[in-house]
């Protein structure tokens, strides 16, 4: 983690900016399948680990609290993070996956059933397929630079920091300070005075 930043040894950024963050959102439904879609904006609206995302089981969508259930990696214990979804992504996910019928069943192998069958490999390749679609393009152009931006946009809106470490998934707020160096829009905000003497 010391050693991690989010630039890489030549300066270009591995986030996704503001406007390639709605350029995503808005290429979705042009190349990806509609069973397809919901992986892809699940990763948009709560910056999780492809993996994290790949293991969301049925069970693991709360409708009564709005929000989904993430085991996170990397850590030596097993812990379980709960992220909010908006409403609209909620009726989407059970419109194509039927969720809320499947959880009424309350069998215990329905519940922990993977509500994406694919895997790892496929998972990115839809991601990297909707950045083509967007025109992003270099490093950022990747499943993790979606994950970064999803940190990096909640600093620009002044999220609490301790909501923030909690929806990533990190033990500690160490990793808040790596962000924090993003050049955002309050940093261009503060600037801009200067070139408006």
């Amino acid at each position: 983690m010391q050693n991690f930043t989010i630039v890489d040894s030549y300066g270009r950024r591995k986030y996704l900016t503001v406007e390639e963050r709605k350029r995503f959102f808005e290429a979705v439904p042009k190349v990806l399948k509609r069973e397809q879609r919901p992986f892809a904006l699940l990763r948009y609206w709560t910056g999780c680990r492809i993996t994290e995302g790949l293991n969301v089981t049925v069970g693991g969508v709360d409708y009564s609290q709005q929000s989904v259930q993430f085991k996170t990696l990397k850590r030596r214990k097993d812990v379980y993070r709960s992220v909010p979804l908006p409403p609209t992504f909620l009726e989407k996910l059970d419109d194509v996956y039927d969720l809320k019928t499947r959880q009424k069943t309350r069998s215990e192998k329905e519940l922990r059933e993977r509500i994406w069958p694919f895997d790892r490999k496929t998972g990115s390749r839809y991601i990297k397929r909707v950045m083509a679609e967007a025109g992003i393009e270099g490093i950022q152009a990747c499943p993790k630079g979606l994950r970064h931006s999803f940190v990096i946009a909640h600093q620009e809106m002044k999220t609490p920091g301790h909501m923030i470490q909690r929806w990533a998934g990190w033990s500690t707020p160490a990793m808040m300070e790596v962000y924090a160096a993003a050049v955002g829009q309050e940093e261009r905000n503060i600037a801009a005075a200067l070139w408006n003497m």
